[in-house]
């Protein structure tokens, strides 16, 4: 299992969730709520460093990966397009 970093100090964040998770929250208090959020904001926030990581090192730029994301999806169209009509 990965670590968070440690530091002294914490913020709290409050969140706005649909009645429905809400009501399942409540009805299971025995889970400490807080720390599945957090973790699951930290197993997200580490995706996102990695990207960020990913990123800083591209010679990739925004245009050219718009462009080849363009492709990729004209191609895709375009295969499962005769895979339908096969």
């Amino acid at each position: 299992m990965n670590r968070k970093p440690t530091s002294g100090t914490r913020s709290k964040v409050v969140i706005d969730v649909p009645t429905e998770l809400d009501t399942i929250l409540k009805r299971h208090r025995e889970i400490p709520w807080a720390r599945v959020a957090e973790q699951a904001l930290w197993q997200y926030a580490r995706q996102v460093a990695l990207a960020d990581r990913l990123a800083s090192r591209s010679a990739l730029t925004k245009t050219a990966a718009k462009d080849l994301a363009r492709s990729v999806k004209t191609g895709l169209r375009s295969r499962y397009a005769k895979a339908s009509n096969a």
